[in-house]
């Protein structure tokens, strides 16, 4: 009976450990100068950014990617219980925005377990950074997120078995492409959607 009260003693406190808040403050850091440089562009126009605007951020992303991997190095991976939810998610956008395409591929693996996990990762997330890997290695995208602007025009990367996207898409709890491209000419200015809030 004493060997049983012990137990159920000692699991609450396995259960409940603490979040490393310096080390979640250093992530959503990141993720806060990932987005001001991004938001900074965005303003300016994505369809035409200014030069300097586009090479400070590749120098954010870049020191970024060198902060992570350190972190990373140390603690082997970010979790919920170690940086809470927001500090996964911060981790993604690290992650995502890395110009090291090689780190992408290393922490997929890990970025699926965290959504199976329900860390914070959401579906979507997962799907932009796997179709960001398979284009960077020269393959087909399988759930659409990836396009650029092109003659006035959203134009996606070519997509695996494109007639089925959509299944896929659901799979991961994500619009319909036909949707997800009302929202991108929405956001590049090339349409009007009225029906389509992105604020």
């Amino acid at each position: 009976m004493r060997y049983l009260l012990f137990l159920q003693l000692i699991i609450p406190f396995y259960s409940f450990a603490e979040i490393n808040l310096p080390l979640q403050k250093e992530l959503i850091e990141m993720e806060i100068e990932d987005q001001h440089i991004r938001n900074e562009i965005g303003e300016a126009g994505w369809q035409n950014p200014p030069k300097a605007l586009l090479e400070q951020m590749m120098k954010i992303d870049e020191s970024n990617t060198g902060k992570l991997k350190a972190i990373i190095k140390k603690h082997h991976w970010v979790t919920r219980d170690l940086v809470g939810v927001k500090g996964v998610g911060a981790a993604f956008l690290v992650i995502q925005h890395s110009p090291d395409v090689a780190f992408k591929v290393k922490m997929l693996p890990y970025l699926k377990q965290s959504y199976l996990n329900g860390e914070g990762v959401s579906g979507q997330q997962v799907a932009l950074l796997t179709d960001r890997v398979l284009i960077a290695q020269g393959k087909k995208q399988i759930y659409g997120t990836q396009a650029d602007v092109s003659e006035g025009k959203v134009v996606f990367s070519p997509i695996e078995d494109e007639t089925n996207v959509d299944k896929r898409r659901e799979e991961m709890n994500m619009p319909s492409l036909d949707f997800y491209l009302k929202i991108m000419e929405k956001m590049y200015g090339i349409k009007e959607h009225p029906e389509i809030d992105l604020n």
